[in-house]
């Protein structure tokens, strides 16, 4: 016996989804509008959701009411292959027959009906986890990771708890902050020489305002001696940009093209606190890009090496991306442009699966103040769709 429900725009649409799946003798149990209250603010549009039934037993007893006409001229024998009219004319139908039959496919609706009840009873909540499930996916979160989510609220709902809206969401949160990937921004504590910070990532992710978001921040708020040395020279604007933020901030900043000047400029710089490299954005399929980098690397003594990232990105070329540049030994991940996207439950993703905790979120093009480190409850309400409580 299967029991389904499908949602859809338009009752004839979900009655074609139900025939197609469940075939001809599928029988509708019950069907409703369902209104656009969503879950937590989501899911506006309302459709209609129509239960469907379909059954070996079910489809029996629709074929014996088809035939029941020729079984009852065959059993009244009414009329026998040896007639010698070629055109008998049609026997009565027998009432009692149709009545006995129409009572066994009641008796069979009424049965599946019931258990379409049971179901619902002992669906212990599933609907506000399903609709938490349809959330995550619709924030961009893969189907593994949203699945281990959901798994993980479910057995948090306590039994008698699990249809008060405030409860849930308070287990929804938590359970979503616990899944938020590690927070590492940059430590400059209990340092006795300076910190060489590289920043890498392809093209137009931002990694040039970033670094000139981070150098304010620690050269103003921490109170840091901060350098900055860009070996981006195939853009001429993207160095020229560097330099002006660092003429506005009042520090240091170095141009080079060898990896020998880039050693020099750092030994020049050693008694300061803090020290950004921005890197020229580069593909990370182009091996040669890649092999240049790591030339730069092996004289630098980098302390971190951070990877930028956008979020306007599609996931699976974000991952690309991760794999491609882990060769050069990525620590951290700063995602920017979330100012700019619909979804971001692709950071939850991205990070449990390349195993690296985030140091910044990149929130607009402002300098210096459209930078913070993540908060996981923040990030947690946005992706419940509570943006308004970012700020």
């Amino acid at each position: 016996m299967k029991i389904k429900k499908y949602l859809a725009r338009d009752f004839q649409s979900a009655l074609q989804m139900a025939k197609s799946e469940l075939g001809q003798d599928a029988i509708i149990l019950n069907s409703r509008y369902v209104k656009g209250k969503g879950f937590f603010g989501f899911f506006a549009t309302s459709k209609v959701e129509i239960t469907v039934a379909a059954d070996n037993e079910l489809k029996v007893a629709r074929d014996r009411l088809r035939h029941i006409n020729e079984r009852d001229l065959v059993q009244g024998n009414l009329w026998s292959y040896e007639s010698p009219n070629p055109n008998p004319a049609p026997a009565p139908v027998r009432q009692d027959i149709i009545v006995k039959e129409m009572h066994e496919v009641k008796s069979l609706v009424s049965e599946l009906q019931a258990k379409l009840l049971e179901m619902e009873k002992n669906k212990d909540g599933s609907d506000i986890v399903h609709s938490f499930y349809e959330l995550l996916l619709s924030n961009n979160i893969d189907r593994e990771m949203a699945k281990k989510i959901s798994v993980a609220v479910e057995n948090r709902l306590p039994e008698d708890l699990r249809h008060d809206s405030d409860w849930a969401e308070t287990v929804i949160l938590r359970t979503l902050q616990e899944f938020f990937p590690e927070i590492c921004p940059i430590d400059l504590e209990g340092r006795s020489r300076s910190k060489v910070v590289m920043m890498l990532g392809p093209t137009g992710v931002g990694k040039t305002t970033t670094i000139a978001k981070l150098a304010a921040n620690f050269t103003f708020v921490h109170c840091k001696k901060v350098a900055l040395v860009t070996l981006d020279t195939y853009r001429i604007s993207a160095a020229e940009q560097l330099r002006t933020f660092a003429d506005i901030i009042g520090i240091p900043i170095t141009v080079v093209f060898t990896a020998s000047e880039l050693a020099e400029a750092l030994d020049a710089y050693r008694n300061l606190d803090l020290i950004f490299v921005d890197t020229a954005g580069r593909s990370p399929f182009n091996l040669e890009h890649m092999d240049e980098l790591r030339d730069y690397m092996s004289v630098a003594a980098v302390d971190e090496r951070i990877l930028v990232l956008s979020v306007t990105t599609g996931t699976s070329d974000l991952m690309a991306t991760i794999e491609r540049f882990s060769s050069l030994g990525v620590d951290k991940l700063i995602f920017t442009k979330l100012d700019e996207s619909m979804t971001c439950g692709q950071i939850v993703s991205i990070s449990h699966k390349a195993r690296k905790p985030v140091a910044y979120f990149t929130t607009g093009q402002n300098v210096p103040e459209d930078i913070e480190v993540p908060d996981s409850l923040t990030f947690a309400r946005m992706l419940l769709g509570k943006k308004g409580d970012r700020h």
